[in-house]
């Protein structure tokens, strides 16, 4: 793979804006070559080379995944949740098992941990921050304020599809949505971000159903954002 090809597969994977639209066969090639020279991706005498470089370039085609499976995903959005971003201690491990315990799941609680190579990250409603306040204290934790969770339900073939998570963080990507954390528990996804981001991505995600029929429903103590 050629320097030039490698800068410009590393730009399309910044800007899935323009991927989608040349593999729909709608941007030019010698404009887009004009374009990539402009950003600095190759030299002003480079135009030719670039012209080849994207004449022999897979694109791949314009590709959805299953649509039924967006047909019948189940949307679900939580407001008023908080990430809490502590460093990786076994102490902590042993504190926290307590609070789980008195977490009442069937009450519609949230509670998530990640254990990543560096940090934990536990996922809270932000009514029960009062209850981890030793802890944050204790392990300065970082937290992450004004967070909405969307929960997209997915029938169980959603394993045996691919493209199905690449979809929705591509769909958002062109949205310009930031996504603050993703966790998966197949068949479902849970998308957290921003309260201000929240409406819109609903709508996005929604545009994904081939007959746009996804609601938001709301479990105990959840909060629909969106209407239909």
């Amino acid at each position: 793979m050629s320097q030039l090809e490698q800068g410009f597969r590393q730009y399309m994977s910044r800007h899935p804006e323009i991927l989608r639209c040349c593999s729909q066969g709608l941007i030019n090639r010698r404009s887009l070559a004009r374009y990539l020279i402009r950003v600095g991706i190759a030299k002003g005498s480079e135009m030719e080379a670039v012209v080849a470089m994207l004449r022999r370039f897979d694109f791949g085609k314009a590709k959805k995944s299953t649509p039924s499976l967006f047909d019948d995903m189940r949307v679900t959005i939580k407001d008023k949740v908080i990430i809490l971003d502590f460093p990786k201690e076994k102490e902590l491990l042993v504190m926290l098992h307590d609070l789980i315990l008195s977490t009442a799941f069937d009450k519609g609680d949230t509670l998530k941990v990640v254990m990543g190579t560096l940090s934990f990250k536990v996922i809270i409603d932000e009514q029960k921050k009062k209850s981890f306040s030793s802890l944050i204290r204790k392990f300065s934790a970082h937290t992450y304020a004004g967070i909405s969770e969307m929960s997209l339900l997915f029938p169980g073939e959603a394993i045996q599809e691919a493209g199905i998570v690449s979809t929705i963080t591509t769909e958002l990507a062109v949205h310009e949505i930031n996504i603050i954390e993703v966790l998966t528990a197949t068949p479902e996804l849970l998308i957290y971000l921003e309260d201000k981001d929240v409406v819109e991505a609903f709508e996005v995600i929604k545009a994904l159903s081939s007959q746009e029929t996804v609601k938001p429903t709301a479990s105990p103590h959840q909060t629909s954002r969106a209407g239909s």
